[in-house]
């Protein structure tokens, strides 16, 4: 698969030719669903010839003039198989784990098919490049005490900083250690197929824990930090590589594998290295497209991204107005609010191409779609990777489905990680951000973001909101706040985490209407990787159980539409 997925990123660097089968989901054959779409319904490859590749031989034959060479890597030094990916897409190489045995793919790939050899990672008898004990290779510097650190240094300076990767990219993937802990997620979640795209555009390609505190659990007898400081160091060189500019990570913290207490050693749980590799990227100019456990496998990103798509996606509904709102007996002629609780579905969280691609076959074919309001909070960044399963979802989309951006906009990082930056020292951000997310929120339509996720980087202040009011004017789904209001001239709600029965979430919808009974009241409510028949479940329950109390589910437009018109009347609150 390694292999496979870097050759498909030279061969789909400008035109798509290569194609996978490879991931599934929800039921469905994930891969299999897109192409038959291609073929069918949207007829982009409705005339195009497809053959079918036997086996790995003809694969090779067929795209030989593609690549150069092989480039091989170390299974004992497991951050050079992350090398090797940056050498595929920098220098047309072909990836391979060095092992002499007869029947390794090593020697069949050297033997019998005779593929040169380009770029050692491992020394030619199968003795580690980088270890301990001695300088970096080629570069003649100190080693840091770690054969990781030292690989990422040598790669550093051999391919990053003399201007050979692809500006405002990087590929955050595990690496080879995962071979160790095979068994601890599922068989896809190495994600290696993911590599594909960012070969295609020389992506810089990194593993390293974001903690300081502790050595790591793939090289536990490093000098502790020294992890921590090299994933400092390649950000800064990411962000020097790309001045002014928003820099798209790929990947998340492979938590199953490494860095967390899920992985059986470290101090520190899953969801807070997360939020802490997420400070940290801020701050350096950098998002992450979270290609996370369970759904994080994602092939053929560099055969999609060729999907022609239109200059502009309209919402497909058009946007509620007051004159609706007063004819359903929400906001009375004088503008004051029914005292009701107002829900609105933030559907979450589509902050990765992966997930988007693995729930839209699935979601969008529910035949309980449409009986509910809902806001699908598909970031518009996943156009990169992901653009027929946005394209395939404004089509397919009912009166009821409307389209918001997830956490934080156009990617996932902490808006005051943009402003507030003790790790990097660089400037503010935070305008460089306006102008990235303004664009694909207008391609795609969207002015509400569903979700700005502070995390650990601190809660939003009105420098944060006001900034994001410009690309996001209709509305703010929040993190740290109290309560609904207004701030910096735009509606806001904190978002609040439903439970993941039908039946416990109706409760606690219910429970929240009944501490709010005779008063205004408003739920922000997220769920996340649940299916149109979960809503519609949800409020069948809301409606049999507790149809007593004055519910509303509303679409996400009347939902800060309606916070807005509400803190007109309560114009001392804070």
């Amino acid at each position: 698969m390694h292999l496979l997925a870097c050759l498909q990123g030279l061969v789909n660097r400008e035109a798509p030719r290569f194609y996978l089968l490879h991931t599934a989901e929800f039921g469905v054959e994930t891969d299999a669903f897109w192409l038959e779409w291609y073929r069918g319904e949207d007829g982009w490859l409705k005339v195009t010839e497809i053959r079918s590749l036997p086996d790995l031989e003809s694969v090779l034959t067929e795209f030989r003039s593609a690549f150069d060479g092989l480039v091989v890597y170390d299974e004992n030094v497991p951050a050079t198989s992350n090398l090797a990916s940056t050498a595929a897409g920098v220098e047309r190489l072909l990836p391979v784990r060095w092992d002499r045995s007869a029947q390794a793919l090593f020697s069949t790939l050297t033997g019998r098919l005779g593929i040169p050899v380009r770029r050692w990672l491992v020394n030619p008898d199968g003795t580690s490049k980088f270890g301990v004990g001695s300088k970096v290779p080629d570069l003649g510097t100190p080693t840091s005490g770690s054969a990781k650190v030292d690989a990422y240094q040598w790669a550093l300076e051999q391919w990053q900083k003399r201007g050979k990767c692809g500006a405002g990219l990087g590929a955050y993937y595990v690496d080879a250690f995962w071979l160790k802990r095979a068994a601890a997620a599922g068989p896809e979640m190495h994600t290696l197929a993911n590599h594909d795209w960012f070969v295609s555009r020389r992506a810089f390609f990194f593993d390293l824990s974001p903690w300081g505190d502790e050595g790591p659990v793939d090289e536990p007898g490093q000098p502790v930090g020294a992890d921590k400081r090299a994933l400092l160091e390649i950000l800064r060189a990411l962000a020097d590589a790309h001045p002014g500019g928003i820099v798209k990570l790929g990947g998340f913290p492979p938590w199953p594998y490494k860095y967390t207490t899920h992985a059986g050693a470290g101090r520190h749980e899953p969801v807070p290295t997360e939020w802490e590799f997420t400070r940290l990227i801020s701050q350096f100019n950098a998002y992450k497209e979270a290609d996370a456990a369970g759904l994080g496998a994602l092939a053929n990103g560099s055969f999609h991204a060729h999907y022609p798509l239109r200059e502009r996606y309209p919402q497909p509904n058009a946007k509620p107005t007051e004159t609706m709102w007063r004819a359903r007996g929400w906001l009375g002629a004088d503008g004051a609010v029914a005292k009701r609780y107002f829900v609105g579905h933030y559907v979450g969280d589509y902050d990765a191409p992966s997930w988007l691609a693995k729930a839209v076959p699935p979601f969008f074919r529910d035949a309980q779609r449409g009986r509910v309001p809902l806001g699908w909070a598909f970031n518009p960044n996943l156009a990169d990777r992901a653009p027929q399963a946005l394209a395939y979802a404004y089509r397919h989309a009912t009166t009821n489905d409307y389209f918001i951006a997830g956490d934080s906009g156009a990617g996932y990082l902490n808006p005051r990680g943009l402003t507030v930056r003790p790790d990097s020292g660089l400037p503010s951000a935070l305008e460089a951000w306006v102008a990235y997310c303004t664009p694909r929120f207008e391609r795609w339509g969207m002015s509400i973001t569903g979700f700005m996720l502070d995390g650990a980087a601190g809660a939003s202040t009105d420098t944060e909101f006001a900034a994001f009011g410009r690309f996001s004017p209709d509305g703010l789904g929040t993190h740290f706040e109290r309560g609904p209001g207004v701030r910096a001239g735009v509606a806001t709600c904190p978002e609040r985490d439903l439970p993941d029965e039908a039946a416990a979430a109706a409760v606690t919808i219910a429970r929240m209407a009944k501490d709010a009974r005779g008063r205004t009241g408003f739920l922000w409510a997220r769920s996340i990787l649940k299916s149109p028949a979960w809503y519609a479940e949800v409020s069948q329950r809301l409606r049999e159980t507790h149809g007593d109390l004055p519910i509303e589910v509303v679409d996400p437009y009347t939902f800060f539409g309606l916070i807005r018109a509400w803190s007109k009347e309560r114009p001392g609150d804070p």
